[in-house]
C-alpha cells in the first residue's frame, strides 16, 4: 500500500506541539506562540469547514498569519486579498475562485467586499482554549497549498494554483541552501508572504513589520534591528530604496545573516552596496515564478562580470529548456526564451483560463518527445555546466519594482479607453527618475482626433493624462497604470526575427512638466514623483488617491523630510489631501476657527491626550462658570472643533473653545488680531501637550520641545498668564533617589521623552514667567486605561501571557489626581517643581519570567520593545523621589490624603485580572 503523502500542512501541524512555548507570529500588535497557533487553528476548524478555498484579507501580520496557517493546515487553499488592491478587482479574485467565506485581518474600508460572502474576523477565534492535538488534514500532492492572484493588468486576475507537491519539493530544496533552527528570527513582508511557511515548520520565529516601518528606511532599519532579524527575502528594488539612504554606519551590527533576493534582475549595483553596507549577511539570488515554484538559488559574491544575472542550476524535478523563435532547443550558450519542464513542479495552469494556460503551459515535442513546458518570459541561457543566466523579461511581461504585468492584458485594457492600432508596453529607465512604465503605440488620424477629443493627448507630449491615469486607477492596481504615453509613426521591427525590436524603441525624454512656482511644496513633490506637472496634481486629493503606490510614498517622504526638516508620517503622507499634508507640515499660519476671542478663560493644550482630556474636565468643573476652556488643537484632517465634540463627550460644549493652531507655529500660527484677541482673554496656561515619537532621534526630540515651550513661554508674557506645565519623572533614571523637587540635568542613557522634558523645565526656569512644574510618572485612570501608555502596555501584556518580568516595578499616579491638581493650584507668582509622585511604586504579584525571556514573549509592538531593550531599568523603576512640594500644594489645590494620587491595590487588581478589563483585550 502507498503511503499517504506526508505534506507541508503534516509539518506544520507537528511543529506547533514540538514548539509549543516559543513565539511563532510577531507583528505590533500581537504575539502568538505556537501553543498559540494551534489553539487558533482549532477554533478555526469549525468555521473553515466544507470551504473549496478560501479568502484571507489584510496586510500580512501576525494574526494574518495564524490565518493562512490553520488554512493550510486544514486543507484550505487560501487566497490573499490585499485592501490596496480596487473594489472591482477583489470581487473578481472571489467570483473567478467561487470563494464564500473571507477571513479578515483588519477591518475592511466600507463596501469594499462584495455583501454575499461571508466575512469572519480572525481576532475572533484568538483566546480559545486549545483542544485535542493539531491534526493535519490529508491532501493530495496536486492539491493546491495556496492561490496566487496575479497582478490584475485587466482588472482580473490571473488565479495561480500552487501544489502541495511542488511546495514541499521547493522547501526541501531550498533548505539545503538556507536552513532554519528553532527560535531563527524570519522578517517576512507583503511581497513574501508565502515565505512564512518555510521557518515555522522549524520552529523560528516569524515577525512581520508595520506599514510604516517597511517604508520607511530608518524605520525599517530599527526593525530589523530591534526584532534581531537573521533571514529577510526582499524584491532587489525594495532592499535599494532601504539602502539608498541609510549609512553604513547605521547598518553596523545588524543581525542579519542572511539576504534572499527575488522577483527581479538583480543589478550589480545593489550587490555592491549589500557588499559594502552588510558585509556580514551571505546574500542569495532566488529565481522563482508562481507557475513553478522555486527554480534555482545562487550565491552572489560580488557584481557580475558578464550580460544578465546567472541565478545557479535548477533545482531537481525542474529541466530547463531554452527555445528559439521557431521553439527549436538552443544549444549551450546560445541566448533564447527560457522554459521549464517538470511535471511535479508545474503547476495545473490558471483557473478557468484555457487560452492563457495553453499559451504559457505549452505543450511541444521537444528532441522528438512530446514535453509539457512552462514559458517564463524570460530571455537566457543554460551554460554547458546547467548554470541559469537571465538577461531579462520579453514582451508578454514586464517587472516594474518588484510587480508583474502582463503587456497583452495591459494592452487589452487600455483599447477600452484609448484608441490605437498597435501598442507595446514597456519598462524604461528614465534619467534621474527610475524605472517607469511607457505604452508605445500606433494610431490613425480617426484614432489620433479620438484621443484628442477624449483626452486632451497632445501631439508632442509623452505624459500620461490625468482623466486617462483616473479611469484606469479604477480598474488596475497603480503599478499597472503607464506613466508615458508614446505615440509612434511605425513599431519598430527586428530585421532578422520579424518582431518588435524593444532597443529601437525610443528612449523618453522627460521634458519638465509645467510647474508652478506658487504650487504647494507637497503639490510639486507629489507631482515630480508621479512625472508630470502640477496642474495635473489636484491639491485636495492625496498622492495615493492620484496614483501613488507605497514605493512612491518613500520617495515623497524623503523629499518632504529634506523640505520641511521634520519627521513626516506615512500614513499622511500617502492618505490625506495634499493641501492638509502641507499644512500640517508648513511654518506657515494655520488659519484660525475664529477671527476673536470674547470670554475669560483659560488656555489649554494637549486637550485630545489622555491627561488633556482629564484636565478639560476638571476645569469646567471648578472654573467659574463665565469663564471658558480654550483648547489649542493641532490641525488634522477634520476640523478641530469637530475633534473637541468627540473627544469630549457629555461636557459643556459651550465653555469649550477650539482654536486651531500648533505650539510648533510663531503666535501658534494664528493672524494677529486673533492672537492678541486671545491673550486678552486668557489669565492662565495648563501645557498637556507633548512630543512622543519613539523613532526620533533625541536630538530632535530636544529641538521640538524648546520649540514648542518657548512658544508658550512667549504666550504667557503677551498674556500676563501664569504657567502649569505637565512635565514628567523621566527627568530623572529610573533608580536611585531620592530625586530631587528642582532643576535636573541630562543624565547617562535618558531617553529623547526624558531630554525633551529636561529641555523645556530648563527654557522655562531660565524665563522668569510664574510656573508650577508637576512631573508626572505612568497615569492610569481606573474606569478607561491609557492603552499609549508604558506601564499600562506593559501590564496588559503581562495579563496577556499570566507572567510579569521578574523585579517588576513601576510608579503610577492617579490621572483624574493630576488633573485635580494642575486646574486647582492657585494663581502663581514665582516657580515651583512638584514631583506629583506617590512614596511607593507598585509591585505586581503574579507568575515572574527572567525579564529577557518575559520581553521575548510578550506580546509588544517593535517600538515598545525597542525603548524596553534600549533601556531595560524601564521594567523595574523603582526610584524614589521628594514630594515635600508636592503634598504641601495638594493640600491647597484638591485637599484631603496625598496618598489618594495613587491606589495601587485597585488598579493591578483591575488591569491584571482578565475578566474585569474586556477593554483591553
Amino acid at each position: 500500500m502507498t503511503p499517504p503523502f506526508r505534506s507541508i500542512a503534516d509539518e506544520l501541524a507537528e511543529a506547533l506541539p514540538r514548539h509549543a512555548d516559543r513565539i511563532a507570529l510577531r507583528d505590533r500588535g500581537l504575539c502568538l506562540t505556537y501553543a498559540q497557533l494551534a489553539a487558533f487553528t482549532e477554533a478555526a476548524r469549525p468555521v473553515l469547514a466544507g470551504q473549496k478555498a478560501v479568502a484571507v484579507y489584510g496586510v500580512p501580520g501576525a494574526l494574518f498569519g495564524a490565518a493562512v496557517t490553520a488554512c493550510v493546515i486544514d486543507g484550505r487553499p487560501f487566497v490573499h486579498l490585499d485592501p490596496a488592491m480596487p473594489k472591482a478587482v477583489l470581487g473578481n479574485i472571489l467570483s473567478e475562485l467561487s470563494i464564500d467565506l473571507i477571513l479578515t485581518s483588519q477591518e475592511p474600508k466600507e463596501d469594499q467586499l462584495p455583501p454575499h460572502v461571508r466575512v469572519v474576523d480572525a481576532a475572533s477565534l484568538l483566546g480559545e482554549a486549545a483542544g485535542a492535538a493539531t491534526r493535519a488534514a490529508q491532501v493530495l500532492p496536486s492539491d493546491a497549498i495556496y492561490l496566487v492572484a496575479t497582478s490584475g493588468t485587466t482588472g482580473r486576475p490571473k488565479c495561480i494554483p500552487v501544489t502541495h507537491d511542488s511546495a514541499l519539493l521547493s522547501y526541501h530544496w531550498r533548505e539545503e541552501y538556507a536552513p532554519y533552527h528553532p527560535g531563527m528570527k524570519v522578517g517576512v513582508y507583503i511581497f513574501a508572504i508565502w515565505e512564512m511557511f518555510r521557518p515555522l515548520r522549524h520552529g523560528a520565529e516569524v515577525c512581520f513589520p508595520g506599514l510604516d516601518e517597511l517604508l520607511s528606511p530608518q524605520a525599517f532599519v530599527a526593525f530589523l534591528s530591534d526584532h534581531g532579524i537573521q533571514e529577510m527575502l526582499f524584491t532587489p528594488s525594495f532592499l535599494e530604496k532601504i539602502l539608498d539612504p541609510v549609512d553604513a554606519g547605521s547598518l553596523a551590527g545588524l543581525p542579519l545573516e542572511r539576504i534572499i533576493l527575488n522577483g527581479e534582475v538583480v543589478s550589480n549595483r545593489l550587490i555592491s552596496e549589500i557588499r559594502t553596507k552588510l558585509p556580514q549577511a551571505k546574500l542569495w539570488n532566488l529565481y522563482s515564478i508562481c507557475e513553478t515554484h522555486d527554480i534555482c538559488m545562487s550565491e552572489l559574491t560580488g557584481p557580475s562580470t558578464t550580460a544578465g544575472v546567472t541565478v545557479g542550476r535548477a533545482m531537481p524535478y525542474l529541466r530547463a529548456v531554452v527555445l528559439d523563435d521557431d521553439d527549436k532547443p538552443c544549444p549551450p550558450g546560445v541566448t533564447g526564451l527560457l522554459h521549464f519542464e517538470g511535471p511535479r513542479m508545474l503547476g495545473p495552469g490558471y483557473i478557468d483560463r484555457p487560452e492563457e494556460t495553453a499559451r504559457r503551459f505549452r505543450e511541444l515535442q521537444i528532441e522528438g518527445r512530446k514535453a509539457r513546458l512552462y514559458d517564463t518570459g524570460d530571455q537566457g541561457y543554460v551554460a554547458e555546466d546547467g548554470q541559469i543566466t537571465v538577461l531579462g523579461r520579453v514582451a508578454h511581461m514586464l517587472k516594474l519594482r518588484g510587480h508583474s504585468i502582463q503587456t497583452r492584458e495591459l494592452s487589452d485594457t487600455m483599447a477600452g479607453l484609448l484608441r490605437f492600432t498597435q501598442a507595446i508596453p514597456w519598462v524604461r529607465e528614465i534619467a534621474g527618475q527610475g524605472q517607469a512604465l511607457v505604452f508605445y503605440y500606433t494610431a490613425d488620424a480617426a484614432q489620433q482626433a479620438h484621443n484628442a477629443q477624449n483626452w486632451q493627448i497632445e501631439p508632442s507630449d509623452n505624459r500620461m493624462p490625468e482623466a486617462l491615469s483616473a479611469a484606469l486607477r479604477k480598474v488596475l492596481p497603480a503599478y499597472c497604470v503607464p506613466s508615458y504615453l508614446l505615440r509612434l509613426d511605425a513599431i519598430p521591427i527586428h530585421q532578422v526575427s520579424g518582431k518588435c525590436d524593444y532597443k529601437a524603441l525610443p528612449d523618453i525624454v522627460a521634458a519638465e512638466a509645467p510647474q508652478d512656482s506658487a504650487a504647494l511644496p507637497t503639490v510639486a513633490h507629489a507631482a515630480r514623483i508621479l512625472r508630470c506637472g502640477t496642474a495635473q496634481i489636484d491639491a485636495a486629493r492625496s498622492f495615493h488617491d492620484q496614483g501613488g503606490d507605497s514605493l512612491m510614498c518613500v520617495d515623497l517622504i524623503l523629499s518632504l523630510e529634506t523640505h520641511y526638516q521634520r519627521r513626516v508620517d506615512f500614513d499622511w503622507a500617502l492618505n490625506l489631501p495634499l493641501i492638509r499634508l502641507h499644512q500640517l507640515l508648513t511654518d506657515a499660519p494655520a488659519t484660525a476657527t475664529t477671527t476673536g476671542f470674547d470670554r475669560k478663560g483659560i488656555l489649554l493644550t494637549g486637550a485630545t491626550g489622555f491627561l488633556g482630556g482629564h484636565v478639560l474636565a476638571a476645569a469646567l468643573e471648578r472654573l467659574p462658570l463665565d469663564e471658558v476652556v480654550y483648547c489649542l488643537i493641532r490641525p488634522r484632517n477634520r476640523d478641530a472643533q469637530s475633534r473637541l465634540d468627540t473627544l469630549a463627550p457629555g461636557l459643556d460644549h459651550a465653555r469649550i473653545v477650539a482654536v486651531t493652531g500648533s505650539i510648533d507655529d510663531p503666535r501658534f500660527g494664528l493672524d494677529g488680531a486673533t492672537y492678541d484677541s486671545l491673550c486678552r482673554q486668557v489669565r492662565q496656561v495648563i501645557h498637556c501637550a507633548a512630543t512622543v515619537n519613539l523613532a526620533v532621534d533625541r536630538a530632535r526630540m530636544e529641538e521640538w520641545s524648546r520649540t514648542g515651550i518657548q512658544t508658550v513661554l512667549q504666550f504667557c508674557r503677551d498674556a500676563g498668564a501664569d504657567l502649569r506645565f505637565s512635565s514628567s519623572s523621566a527627568v530623572f533614571p529610573e533608580t536611585g533617589g531620592p530625586h530631587p523637587e528642582g532643576p535636573t540635568t541630562l543624565y547617562e542613557g535618558c531617553s529623547g521623552y526624558g531630554a525633551a522634558k529636561i529641555a523645556a523645565e530648563a527654557e522655562i526656569a531660565a524665563s522668569g514667567i510664574p510656573a508650577a512644574i508637576v512631573r508626572l510618572p505612568s497615569l492610569y485612570d481606573l474606569d478607561a486605561p491609557n492603552v499609549r501608555d508604558i506601564c499600562e502596555i506593559i501590564l496588559a501584556a503581562c495579563r496577556e501571557i499570566g507572567s510579569v518580568p521578574a523585579g517588576l516595578t513601576f510608579p503610577m499616579t492617579d490621572v483624574r489626581a493630576a488633573a485635580a491638581f494642575l486646574v486647582g493650584l492657585p494663581a502663581l507668582d514665582d516657580l515651583g517643581w512638584h514631583n506629583l509622585i506617590a512614596d511607593a511604586p507598585l509591585r505586581p504579584k503574579m507568575p515572574t519570567l527572567p525579564p529577557e525571556t518575559w520581553l521575548a514573549r510578550a506580546p509588544l509592538s517593535d517600538a515598545v520593545r525597542r525603548l524596553i531593550a534600549s533601556d531595560p531599568l524601564i521594567l523595574q523603576a523603582d526610584a524614589r523621589f521628594e514630594n515635600a512640594q508636592a503634598k504641601a500644594a495638594w493640600r491647597h489645590a484638591v485637599g484631603g490624603d496625598f496618598v489618594e494620587i495613587s491606589d495601587a491595590e485597585a488598579l493591578l487588581s483591575r488591569r491584571l485580572t482578565y475578566q474585569s478589563e474586556p477593554a483591553l483585550i
